[in-house]
């Protein structure tokens, strides 16, 4: 009874040490993960600046994006969780199926205007 004892302790013991040694290491990489998706989120809504810029609403747009550009730059030192990750993932998909079509048509008057009638 008390062997068992002792290696349930041990068990105990190892699984801490275990823990310790890699659980940081682990939660370094999901905080590096969920960082890699917002930043992957942010960009996408940065690379449309030009295109929104030429959107009759691209300027109130525009000052959204000084916001986007130091929330980016600060993303190393922010925590974050797998739920805001979510929310942001979310956000940015309806943003980008809201802008569809005003981009879509914006991209057709400019082809309409090479067209010869």
């Amino acid at each position: 009874m008390i062997k068992r004892k002792k290696s349930c302790l041990a068990q105990r013991k190892a699984a801490t040490d275990l823990k310790r040694r890699y659980g940081a290491s682990m939660e370094g990489q999901q905080s590096q993960n969920l960082s890699a998706r917002i930043s992957n989120c942010l960009q996408t809504i940065l690379e449309l600046e030009p295109d929104l810029e030429r959107l009759r609403l691209g300027h109130v747009l525009i000052k959204e994006f000084t916001i986007l550009k130091s929330f980016l730059a600060r993303m190393d030192r922010i925590d974050i969780d797998e739920g805001d990750v979510v929310r942001i993932e979310t956000a940015t998909e309806n943003f980008l199926r809201e802008l569809k079509t005003p981009l879509a048509l914006m991209e057709l008057e400019r082809i309409r205007k090479y067209i010869v009638h």
